[in-house]
């Protein structure tokens, strides 16, 4: 799967303030939008215009778009599948079946998606089904509204240059790449049951960083990717904690968006020359939005940044550390297993 690149400033020196405005746009709009899972449009503004790299084009600005018909489309499913068990079991692991081997195999950000909206609502369905509704209504309205916000952003600050990205993209090549396949689904099986039994969507959070660890092809990459959402995440949950204290301080609605506006500002700017990676600063931010939004879905905020760490820590660790395990065991060559013994 293609990694996040730092951003050219001679190409695109208006990247980190149309991503912070889209970020605070999005916040802004939630509530008018009837947005009531408040996290996901700052999440998935952040995600889409902190990974545009290259020109301006129209056709991925409307790739958004997928997102409510996706999000009917499963909602739909579920639903219907839910008074069935092993139906409804079955067929959200294929969807994550799917979805891993796009992004190990073809190295394609698709497979994130094929992951992530399955995973969240069939998750929301196992909890209520007003949660479904609401997950389902909130990635639609989520969805349609960034269409619009990503292509004025982009109208008003737009990209110097008049290069179109193409993703390069190094799929993972295996001797057996059904088993493969079927080592990863394994480990993020149990993970997905674990959230379907507590029907808790506050533990969505395990198989978005499982299958973001799953989805690289090889040990140093798995690491990697690892190592720079554990660091992010800590980076993200003292972020939020600053928020939230000044938040405290001076509770108004207005100097909040402003300060995850700035917050957004200073680190898509470091995502053109930071000393760490560009996706660090990416789920950091990230991480520290989600925190701030979801602490005003009546829940305590220390509660939120502890469970946050520890559910994110957890779980990538137990994956890269799983899958490695079970490599050595299943795929290392016969002298290599004997070895290991």
């Amino acid at each position: 799967m293609e990694q996040l690149t730092k951003v050219d400033r001679a190409q695109d020196p208006w990247f980190a303030v149309r991503t912070a405005l889209g970020v605070g746009l999005a916040v802004v709009l939630a509530q008018p939008m009837g947005v009531t899972v408040t996290m996901l449009p700052a999440a998935f503004a952040l995600a889409l215009l902190s990974g545009q790299r290259g020109a301006f084009d129209l056709k991925r600005a409307v790739l958004p778009l997928i997102i409510p018909v996706l999000a009917w489309i499963i909602s739909w499913l579920a639903a219907a599948t839910l008074g069935q068990p092993l139906l409804f079991t079955a067929l959200f692991i294929t969807f994550v079946t799917l979805g891993l081997a796009l992004m190990v195999f073809r190295g394609s950000l698709g497979g994130v998606i094929v992951i992530l909206i399955p995973t969240m609502l069939s998750i929301a369905a196992v909890t209520s089904d007003q949660m479904l509704i609401a997950m389902r209504d909130s990635m639609a309205m989520s969805g349609a509204m960034l269409t619009v916000i990503i292509i004025v952003l982009n109208l008003i600050f737009p990209p110097r240059t008049t290069h179109l990205h193409v993703p390069l993209t190094e799929p993972h090549q295996t001797d057996n790449p059904l088993l493969d396949l079927a080592l990863r689904t394994a480990i993020f099986t149990p993970v997905l049951l674990y959230c379907y039994a507590t029907a808790d969507t506050n533990l969505i959070i395990m198989p978005i960083m499982v299958a973001y660890v799953l989805g690289q092809s090889d040990h140093t990459m798995r690491r990697r990717e690892a190592m720079a959402r554990i660091s992010a995440t800590l980076i993200g949950a003292a972020t939020a904690i600053g928020i939230l204290l000044a938040y405290r301080l001076m509770p108004n609605w207005p100097l909040l968006v402003a300060a995850m506006t700035l917050v957004t500002l200073y680190f898509t700017a470091k995502m053109f020359d930071g000393a760490r990676s560009a996706v660090t600063y990416q789920f950091a931010c990230s991480v520290a939005a989600i925190i701030v939004m979801s602490s005003f879905a009546n829940r305590d905020a220390i509660e939120v940044v502890i469970q946050r760490v520890v559910l994110s820590t957890t779980a990538a660790l137990m994956a890269i550390c799983l899958l490695a395990l079970l490599e050595t065991l299943f795929l290392a060559p016969p002298r290599q297993r004997l070895a290991g013994r």
